[in-house]
């Protein structure tokens, strides 16, 4: 029994590489479970490319990618804590994201980029201490600004007041990692940062742009009559009629049926999830498994590592696999197929 992710290695290689070729100001992000493909992955893809740098999440993902990426620098995502800066990697380039670690990470002679505020209100020192810093951002070991946008609103505007303050207290940086860009932003901010060089650090459009290269499946265990009335699952509700149902790895555990969260809740997404609810107390409720192409109905909520889904009678057998829309980063495999490679984990 297994729930599994399939990547169609040839195609996924070809979806990268068009990518980074289209838009070679990117700056691969590796991070957490390298966005639900694996890291190792993802940093060898990293490594095909030869990616002269990348980022890494936190501070033991960059000693990772150290490892994996012999010849390319590496930017640590997670801000640099006081006392607690990385080893004296040359290649390293540390986050810092408020004025004491600036001080002490300038002692020791480490690399960094400073990291200034933003509309996401994450982390990142204020505008207004910004006159203070410019010894810093001239520093020979200052390998540029940082900063993260938002994945909306006017962020050409943001980031054009950000280097404009810069040329205010004559300071250029040499680069400036910018996050949630488009290729038409990258070039309207081009045109105004002068020798700045804009860097956008991607990872879900890189990684997982090409959603028929990066497939769900889910395996049917047993498929059995239903008739009208039976009470089934852990709800305990009544069918309500006669049909077939598929038991198919796949639940809770594996994130199948988790409500994950979104960047923005607008009325019509609002109504669409009242309307799942609904439907999950009545029974109905569209899973995210298909068959031919259309999204199965749940006979029951999720289990931990299987679903119960109707399906036509004959249309699937034990050891069938289902195709199930997942978001891939939030979801836990038992196993990945790499098409010519063979089934690893």
């Amino acid at each position: 029994m297994t729930f599994s992710l399939v990547i169609d290695l040839p195609r996924w290689q070809a979806h990268v590489d068009a990518y980074l070729a289209e838009r070679p100001w990117v700056v691969p992000v590796v991070k957490g479970d390298g966005y639900g493909i694996g890291a190792q992955r993802v940093l060898e893809q990293c490594r095909r490319v030869g990616a002269p740098i990348v980022a890494a999440g936190t501070p033991e993902e960059a000693r990772e990618a150290l490892v994996a990426l012999p010849g390319a620098d590496v930017l640590v995502l997670f801000p640099t804590i006081a006392g607690r800066a990385l080893d004296d990697d040359p290649r390293l380039v540390h986050t810092v994201a408020a004025e004491d670690t600036l001080a002490e990470i300038r002692g020791t002679g480490r690399r960094f980029v400073v990291e200034v505020d933003s509309p996401m209100g994450r982390h990142g020192i204020p505008w207004t201490r910004l006159p203070g810093l410019v010894d810093a951002l001239r520093d020979d070991r200052c390998a540029g600004l940082a900063v993260h946008n938002p994945p909306f609103g006017d962020r050409v505007g943001f980031v054009s007041s950000l280097l404009a303050r810069l040329g205010e207290l004559g300071v250029t940086v040499p680069r400036l990692f910018a996050s949630h860009l488009s290729t038409g932003e990258v070039g309207q901010l081009a045109a105004v940062a002068g020798d700045t060089r804009i860097l956008v650090r991607t990872g879900t459009d890189l990684w997982l742009g090409d959603p028929e290269a990066l497939r769900a499946y889910g395996e049917v265990l047993d498929v059995h009559p239903i008739a009208a009335g039976r009470r089934i699952g852990y709800s305990q509700r009544a069918v309500r009629k006669d049909t077939w149902l598929a038991v198919v790895s796949g639940g809770t555990a594996h994130g199948v049926g988790i409500e994950t969260a979104r960047p923005r809740m607008t009325p019509q997404l609002a109504a669409r999830k009242a309307a799942r609810v609904v439907l999950s107390q009545v029974g109905g409720a569209p899973s995210p498994f298909r068959l031919g192409g259309r999204r199965l109905t749940y006979l029951d909520v999720p289990h931990m590592q299987v679903s119960m889904v109707a399906v036509p009678e004959g249309a699937v057998h034990p050891g069938d696999r289902l195709p199930c829309d997942m978001r891939i980063t939030v979801t836990r495999f038992d196993a990945v197929e790499v098409l010519g490679e063979g089934t690893t984990r």
